[in-house]
């Protein structure tokens, strides 16, 4: 009997332990997928921190430096003058494509003028001006309450200027006479045989002065057996060409005239070249040399070649692109606050380069003039 009540003992305690392990092994899958869904909850969340993250380094974007409109004024001597047209072109079509308001006028080379046009582009409220500065110490005091005001001045032709000035863009007008002479000494001296009688225009204009007495030393120099036919009154480009008459009347064999601008040279072309063939004059014994590489200068240098004109050289000082770009954009950079090739004070010295007949067609081809 004893031992029957140990054997049903020990089944029960067999049967209990067989039931305590099979309810452990139904509980251990759910036990395991709490790790599971923490590690999904944990990776949801670094996804959107990162996300977060990135949208938050997202560089902004940047102000457009042009969107405010500034207004530049520009003032040279007279539009008459063919670079001064192509300069005015050129800055129009750069101000109308960088939000700039623009403003021209003509001071006709007169102090009082361009004293005037000065006052009323400040009344116009501008930022910026660019100017044909050819009497220096009539301006300078209108120039200093500009930059008072906060105004940015460029100088085209002196850097005789006030302190805080934006820029100056001048010529170095005896090297540049230099070239003009040189030009018109080593045509007397190859095709004249070194002896003629010649004609230098003069100017009211101070600057052009020193272009001018680089033309007389030059030619005195290499030519010396040649003769300055007539001492040239300083003239303004409207009395050019009933000066160049007078002088004409006076010595009617001069064979050589020198100006130090084009258009000067190109008026006194027209009332030349008729009488000299009217007269069957030889057109290789006659020339014409002058300075500003215009259009027409480029035009008449090709009729030259083909005996039909008498324009033989100009100079090239960069008007055509160089300086009319460089002025806009240092003028500009200046008010807005931007790089620039050119930096605030700069002073800036124009190119002289001869063009002949010899190297028209290239400069040509280089400002797409069709001659």
């Amino acid at each position: 009997m004893k031992k029957r009540f140990v054997a049903l003992f020990l089944a029960f305690v067999l049967v209990c332990t067989l039931l305590a392990g099979c309810a452990s092994k139904t509980e251990t899958p759910a036990k395991t997928e709490t790790p599971a869904a923490a590690e999904t909850t944990t990776e949801t969340t670094t996804e959107a921190s990162a996300a977060t993250e990135t949208e938050t380094e997202a560089p902004a974007e940047e102000a457009d430096p042009r969107a405010e409109k500034i207004k530049i004024g520009f003032s040279v001597s007279g539009f008459d003058n063919e670079n001064f047209v192509y300069m005015d072109q050129l800055m129009s079509k750069y101000c109308s494509e960088n939000n700039i308001e623009y403003l021209t006028a003509a001071h006709n080379s007169e102090s009082s003028a361009l004293m005037e046009i000065m006052e009323n582009f400040m009344a116009a409220g501008v930022n910026g001006v660019i100017f044909q500065n050819f009497e220096p110490d009539s301006i300078n005091g209108t120039l200093e309450e500009m930059i008072e005001k906060g105004i940015k001045v460029v100088s085209y032709d002196s850097d005789n200027v006030p302190e805080g000035t934006t820029g100056c863009w001048i010529c170095s007008n005896y090297d540049t006479g230099v070239v003009i002479g040189t030009a018109a000494a080593d045509f007397i001296n190859s095709e004249l045989d070194g002896v003629c009688n010649y004609f230098i225009m003069n100017s009211k204009v101070a600057f052009m002065q020193d272009r001018v007495q680089g033309i007389i030393d030059t030619i005195a120099e290499k030519c010396p057996n040649s003769t300055l036919a007539y001492e040239p009154p300083k003239i303004v480009l409207a009395e050019a060409v009933e000066t160049f008459s007078n002088m004409l009347t006076a010595c009617p064999d001069v064979q050589v005239v020198c100006t130090g601008y084009s258009t000067c040279a190109t008026n006194i072309i027209a009332e030349w070249l008729p009488e000299i063939q009217r007269k069957g004059g030889d057109l290789s014994k006659y020339g014409v040399f002058t300075c500003d590489c215009t259009n027409l200068d480029l035009e008449y240098m090709a009729q030259t070649v083909k005996g039909e004109n008498i324009l033989r050289s100009t100079v090239d000082l960069g008007l055509k692109e160089l300086v009319p770009m460089g002025m806009i954009t240092q003028c500009e950079a200046a008010i807005r606050g931007l790089d620039c090739e050119y930096a605030e004070g700069e002073v800036v010295t124009f190119p002289h380069d001869l063009v002949d007949l010899t190297n028209y067609e290239e400069t040509a081809a280089k400002y797409n003039v069709e001659i």
